[in-house]
């Protein structure tokens, strides 16, 4: 049975509407360098690469907030040891001072000193980090510590919460970067200690002077235990920092196996198809030939 050249050409021009839509979907994946640029190029992968994306925004979000913590684990850090230097100070004042060779004036020149240590002390205690308060628990825009004066002795009033502040590092996993005020600060009885050393200064009190000593003790002990814990919880943090960069670079592999094209085995197939897209070209300019000349034969 003879096929006329009319379905011949339908079939040609049929074709060639395929292999120009192969040619520009290959095009757009060479320019893209992704083999998925629409839902219908791959349901299923493309499914798998939103899924992807989504646990590495995740990871990102739970990087940047060990990149907070970090900071707020330094900031911690560097106010409770400058803290600890002022207690260092405080004690050779005690202990210079509760000598028996030391008159009323010195010990009240060394008092306005510890007044100064005080106020330096409740000025660490509200210390701020991308401006929040680091020592006021939760109540992070509230300022931790005011001076007051207690029966005569001057000291500091807590004013935050006795909440932990947390950052999120994980799904349902919370890591806890600032310990709260009334925890570092208050029970290290650090304001107190001062402030009565303060007052047996101006009262010229030899003993009471030497009787802080002890007191001094149990704040630093007390500050250096609250160190060793940022340092602790800082490591954990550096370790888990470490384990996601991995896991991301495992979740940018994964990311890259279903979406990005094979360049090499694309360009092979645009250049197979563009060698089809040809021939069918020169199919179709055959068969319009051949169909003038038959209409030329039969005029």
């Amino acid at each position: 049975m003879r096929v006329g050249t009319a379905s011949l050409y339908g079939g040609i021009q049929q074709q060639l509407q395929r292999l120009t839509a192969d040619l520009q979907d290959l095009n757009e994946k060479v320019s893209t360098a992704k083999k998925l640029n629409r839902l219908s190029d791959d349901p299923t992968a493309l499914m798998d690469a939103m899924q992807v994306k989504t646990a590495m925004a995740q990871m990102d979000q739970y990087g940047r907030n060990l990149q907070s913590a970090d900071s707020w684990f330094n900031t911690s850090e560097s106010a409770l040891s400058q803290v600890l230097d002022l207690v260092a100070r405080a004690r050779e004042i005690t202990t210079t001072m509760g000598s028996d060779t030391q008159t009323a004036e010195t010990r009240n020149s060394a008092a306005v000193e510890v007044g100064d240590l005080l106020d330096q002390v409740i000025s660490l205690g509200n210390t701020q980090q991308s401006g929040r308060y680091i020592f006021a628990g939760f109540k992070t825009n509230t300022t931790p510590f005011t001076k007051v004066t207690a029966g005569g002795i001057e000291t500091a009033q807590y004013n935050g919460d006795t909440n932990n502040f947390q950052v999120q590092i994980g799904k349902g996993e919370n890591l806890t970067v600032g310990e709260n005020g009334q925890a570092v600060l208050m029970d290290s009885t650090v304001f107190s200690t001062l402030g009565n050393l303060k007052k047996a200064l101006e009262n010229n009190d030899g003993a009471g002077i030497s009787a802080q000593l002890d007191n001094l003790t149990t704040v630093e002990d007390h500050l250096n235990a609250q160190i060793s814990d940022i340092g602790a919880k800082q490591n954990r943090a550096q370790v888990k920092e470490s384990a996601f960069n991995q896991l991301n670079t495992d979740l940018q592999a994964q990311l890259s196996e279903a979406q990005d094209t094979d360049m090499a085995e694309v360009v092979i197939q645009l250049n197979a198809k563009q060698v089809t897209y040809q021939a069918a070209l020169a199919a179709a300019a055959r068969i319009n030939q051949m169909s003038l000349l038959n209409y030329m034969s039969t005029t």
